[in-house]
């Protein structure tokens, strides 16, 4: 009889630690698929969203981003139309900043598009006059920024239309 409960006891101890190893192989292997799905979308966003003027002033019409021409009129200002170090090695469009006056890094530049709509757009109801919005919440430290950002829209009007 004893030896019947130790094989009993062995066979229980045996099928829990099947079924731990078991769960613990699941949950890391849902890890790894959710990784390798992030960097799936990484590529995929990285070889099908390349930034140009059309592709940034579309995902700021399809991220919700109000006065996209203006706002697209921001990003080339910011960065000499995409070529900043904070553009090119930080997807950051916008100069946004951390606390410590550091560039904010982007995985890519739409998640940079996110962050705008998120921090400087955070009002559900924006003035009609963004460029009075701009300049009352101190956006730039140019004083002439808003006047810029006038020009560029002006002069883009073609790709927006």
């Amino acid at each position: 009889m004893k030896k019947i409960i130790k094989y009993f006891l062995i066979w229980i101890i045996g099928v829990c630690s099947g079924i731990v190893c078991f769960l613990w192989f699941e949950r890391i292997e849902e890890q790894v698929n959710a990784q390798q799905t992030e960097d799936i979308n990484i590529v995929w966003r990285q070889n099908h969203f390349l930034l140009t003027e059309e592709n940034l002033y579309n995902e700021l019409i399809a991220q919700g981003v109000d006065f996209p021409q203006i706002v697209l009129a921001q990003a080339i200002l910011e960065t000499g139309h995409f070529k900043s170090n904070a553009c090119v090695s930080h997807n950051n469009l916008f100069g946004i900043r951390c606390f410590n006056g550091v560039y904010k890094d982007y995985n890519h530049w739409t998640d940079c598009v996110a962050s705008y709509k998120k921090y400087i757009q955070k009002y559900n109801d924006l003035p009609t006059d963004y460029y009075k919005y701009l300049d009352e919440l101190s956006y730039a430290e140019d004083s002439l920024y808003t006047q810029k950002l006038k020009q560029i829209v002006k002069c883009n009007l073609q790709i927006i239309n």
